[in-house]
């Protein structure tokens, strides 16, 4: 994105930071001491890769060195979320890969018919019950993280995000609003740059895109446009997500799809805590 706003502007490359094997610091350090600016998302001070942690890469890159927040934003969907187990995270995959929604763990755990879970996602009682405050809440938390950083998109979400989508999962942000954050970004180094916030093709940084749940549209008053289908894997014969191939859902067939692959996996599932409460 900074590259399409900014063409003035070399930039010089990225560190993948969640493929820690490859992050030794041998592999980055020309790139990073090249850099006449070095921007970094927040990284917490137990990351296993010590040198990409926050105190770390003050002390290596000094003022060159603008922290930028980790755009974060639940509100949309606090019905999917991660599965852990057995002290490991993301054991169990499905045509969303490691997410999963949590609606239908619970109608799982429950012994409840796949209709019966496919309706939890209309059903305004159940979603205001559960999730009335996930966006005031997930806006506060992104609020509070970025409070001390120099560049902040907290406010232009809270804004924002009823007339317009900016979020495909929760940590997958449209093109639109990676658009805002550049533009944020451009304007704090006094970087002249194009505004691409109406022309940018939209790039979902992951397969899967999921729709706010009908029930959770209405609640927050969304006033963009809700498609009901959802963007996954298809899945290979033995259920294991198929990252070769992209399919669409309706919500039936991703819960008919999870109940198939949580059969093989129950005892996980069974003694998942969802935080859900009827």
């Amino acid at each position: 994105m900074l590259k399409w706003m900014a063409p003035s502007a070399e930039i010089l490359g990225a560190v993948p930071v969640d493929h820690v094997p490859h992050n030794t610091y041998e592999h980055y350090a020309a790139l990073i001491d090249a850099a006449d600016i070095v921007l970094a998302q927040t990284i917490s001070e137990d990351y296993p890769v010590v040198w990409i942690r926050q105190s770390s890469l003050k002390a290596l890159c000094g003022d060159r060195l603008l922290i930028i927040p980790n755009v974060y934003f639940s509100g949309y969907t606090p019905d999917m979320g991660y599965i852990h187990g057995n002290g490991a995270r993301h054991i169990v995959q499905g045509p969303m890969a490691d997410y999963h929604l949590y609606p239908v763990v619970y109608a799982y755990q429950q012994g409840w018919a796949p209709d019966r879970a496919t309706a939890l996602f209309s059903d305004d009682a159940f979603f205001t019950q559960t999730y009335a405050t996930a966006a005031e809440t997930s806006l506060a938390e992104l609020k509070r993280r970025e409070a001390t950083l120099e560049v902040g998109i907290a406010d232009f979400i809270a804004e924002h995000y009823r007339e317009r989508r900016l979020f495909n999962s929760m940590n997958h942000p449209t093109a639109y609003l990676l658009s805002a954050m550049a533009d944020r970004i451009l304007d704090h180094l006094g970087v002249r740059h194009y505004d691409m916030r109406e022309v940018t093709q939209e790039d979902y940084l992951s397969a899967v895109v999921k729709t706010p749940a009908p029930a959770m549209h209405r609640m927050l008053e969304l006033r963009f446009n809700n498609p009901p289908i959802d963007r996954a894997y298809d899945l290979n014969p033995d259920l294991t997500p198929a990252f070769d191939r992209i399919r669409y859902y309706t919500i039936s067939e991703l819960v008919e799809a999870f109940y198939a692959i949580y059969d093989r996996h129950c005892d996980v599932i069974r003694q998942f805590p969802t935080g859900i409460k009827l």
